[in-house]
């Protein structure tokens, strides 16, 4: 898979690139934030169980048998803006452990837009990544996400969208959305399914055969109703790749996290 740097700052910010499918970090933003003066820390790890064992590009560690972690700080600032951190590392074959990147993000969140448990906002990153793990070094993303959570059910979309900064491919516009839908048991826990995708770009998607789509099934950690709220976060899941165009066939996934 290869990385798309993409622009500067709101439009600048805005203009802020994004990655295709993430492989340090396998999620779908929700609307929560930490409340302001608040610390959270969140651990996402997964592991490429079958995948591709040639490069993607010249350099590249290709994700077979590599483990990736990622530790996720955030603080929050305002009732609508969180400011966080990503410190990656990679555990590959013949490679042993080495540093994969580091990442700033602003995560803006808009009132209720369309009533209650409605939820609108987008996640801005900015990054720079070892060649080996990013083509182009620039592992950057513009994350929208717009969703509906309710007693029973959990809606959520993030088109997110990406552009390169330099190559003969700049400021092109390609699509990788992500959703997911789940269902809160009321046991505190949620089943549910998470989905990836690289579309191409927008003036030139590619053919569904050369397409990657990636599908979890997920467990989630989450508040049951009339009972109090847990400080912890848990996401498992396991899924992979469908077709030609994904280089990840079976992937397990986690996410601890914890609120102080």
């Amino acid at each position: 898979m290869r990385a798309r740097p993409l622009t500067a700052a709101l439009l600048a910010l805005l203009a802020l690139p994004a990655a295709a499918f993430d492989r340090y970090e396998i999620q779908v933003y929700q609307g929560d934030l930490q409340e302001p003066g608040h610390l959270g820390l969140e651990l996402h790890t997964n592991y490429t169980a079958r995948g591709a064992r040639q490069p993607g590009f010249p350099g590249e560690i290709p994700p077979w048998h590599s483990a990736r972690m990622t530790l996720e700080p955030a603080l929050g600032v305002t009732p609508w803006l969180e400011l966080g951190a990503y410190l990656q590392l990679l555990d590959a074959p013949g490679r042993g452990v080495r540093y994969a990147g580091s990442k700033l993000r602003a995560k803006f969140l808009a009132p209720r837009p369309f009533g209650e448990g409605s939820f609108l906002g987008v996640n801005v990153e900015v990054g720079r990544v070892p060649a080996e793990v990013e083509q182009d070094q620039w592992a950057n993303e513009l994350r929208p996400f717009v969703g509906w959570e309710g007693r029973w059910l959990l809606v959520d979309l993030n088109p997110i969208i990406g552009y390169a900064l330099s190559g003969k491919d700049a400021f092109r516009v390609a699509l990788e959305p992500a959703a997911k839908v789940a269902v809160n048991s009321q046991l505190g826990f949620a089943v549910g399914v998470e989905y990836y995708a690289e579309l191409g770009f927008v003036d030139a998607l590619l053919p569904l055969r050369e397409q990657a789509h990636y599908l979890f099934g997920v467990v989630d950690l989450v508040e049951a109703h009339g009972r109090p709220s847990s400080p912890w976060e848990i996401n498992l899941a396991v899924g992979g790749g469908l077709g030609r165009g994904a280089d990840q066939q079976l992937i397990v996934k986690t996410i601890i996290g914890r609120g102080f």
